[in-house]
């Protein structure tokens, strides 16, 4: 017999726990679900539910949600001495090793509500290791890398040649 009944109690014995701001409140959530008998060892995938479940018509258009990304380090770009080492400063405290990092594009990724940013997400390439070694791919003849995401603690400073910030933050108060 089957039984319609609530998972907030079970989530909530699952450990199900996010730290909130002084105000805030989830406004949303995606529950990806899987239910089952322990004593069957079986358990079914369900697929993901959207909470609340929106309507037709009930998210407005244009979304008011705006992402970004934002270069961090161009392709190809070549940076002085204090710029490389700021950015290597800027990944380690975010726990990122700068020295598995590959030369190329990092971003950082994320959403804007309302003026306020929501996560930051750095993105980057980093090689793959195997024992502390990097891999080789006969295949491309180079080391194998992967793309990554790691939560941003700790912002990048602005960049302190950069003789622009004045014109950014007078368009900013505009």
């Amino acid at each position: 017999m089957t039984q319609k009944r609530t998972i907030g109690s079970q989530l909530d014995d699952l450990g199900l726990t996010l730290d909130l701001e002084e105000g805030d409140r989830v406004l949303e959530a995606t529950v990806s679900l899987v239910t089952g008998n322990d004593a069957a060892n079986c358990a079914v995938e369900h697929r993901p539910i959207d909470l609340p479940v929106k309507k037709p018509g009930s998210v407005p258009v244009p979304h008011p949600v705006e992402r970004r990304i934002i270069t961090v380090v161009a392709e190809n770009q070549e940076l002085s001495a204090e710029q490389l080492d700021r950015t290597r400063t800027w990944l380690a405290a975010n726990g990122i090793d700068p020295a598995l990092v590959t030369r190329g594009a990092i971003t950082l990724e994320g959403t804007m509500c309302e003026g306020r940013p929501g996560c930051q997400y750095i993105g980057f390439q980093q090689y793959y290791l195997e024992d502390g070694n990097k891999v080789h791919s006969p295949d491309t003849n180079s080391a194998v890398k992967f793309h990554r995401y790691v939560e941003q603690s700790v912002e990048l400073e602005p960049d302190p040649a950069w003789e622009g910030w004045e014109l950014d933050r007078k368009a900013e108060d505009e």
